[in-house]
């Protein structure tokens, strides 16, 4: 009976390992064409005020959101699902996630700082970026999202709740709603399989 646990077990473990997570970082050009890219960066800082360029990303797999610290709705919560993450996947060398803020106005180095420290995390796990609100909608672009302002009056933005992975040749490979706790499991169990 134990080496039939042990085969079935065996047997699961090299099924988790076969999986294959599609590729999604292409754009389809006038022709019908699949035109891949990579994720790259140039002209962000971080947290610290450091710049933050592709190098930073290079050999890691990444977790990518975009969000603004005054956000009154769906940002707290998408933080503190980004602060598990980081928990458990631990300090590691390969593994980073990259949190592009909209409001770059607002959110200067300093904002940035704060709301870093005031979740508890390394700096390796967790980055927050900034530049100019241009260059924001170019990155929100390769990562296939968008923001636009809220149309209340407030000087708020309406964005998704969705966060993107990447692998450690950046390259996107999935998708993930971070409010939804079916995608959470899907996001943790995919991780780990491109860490793996």
């Amino acid at each position: 009976m134990r080496g039939c646990i042990f085969i079935m077990l065996l047997l699961y473990g090299c099924q988790l390992k076969s999986v294959e997570l599609p590729m999604l970082s292409y754009k389809i050009d006038d022709s019908g064409n699949k035109v891949p890219y990579k994720i790259t960066y140039e002209g962000f800082t971080n947290q610290f005020g450091e710049p933050f360029t592709t190098t930073n990303i290079q050999g890691k797999v990444v977790v990518s959101n975009f969000f603004f610290t005054r956000c009154p709705s769906i940002c707290p919560p998408m933080r503190n699902e980004l602060i598990k993450i980081a928990s458990a996947i631990g300090d590691r060398d390969d593994f980073t996630i990259v949190s592009h803020t909209i409001d770059p106005e607002n959110d200067t180095e300093a904002v940035l700082k704060t709301y870093f420290e005031d979740a508890g995390i390394t700096s390796k796990q967790w980055q927050l970026v900034r530049t100019t609100l241009d260059k924001t909608h170019d990155q929100a672009f390769m990562y296939m999202t968008a923001f636009k302002p809220n149309m209340d009056g407030s000087d708020f933005f309406l964005h998704s709740s969705y966060v993107t992975l990447v692998d450690k040749d950046q390259n996107i490979r999935g998708f993930y709603d971070i409010l939804m706790a079916d995608d959470i499991i899907r996001l943790k169990k995919d991780i780990q399989i491109l860490l793996d």
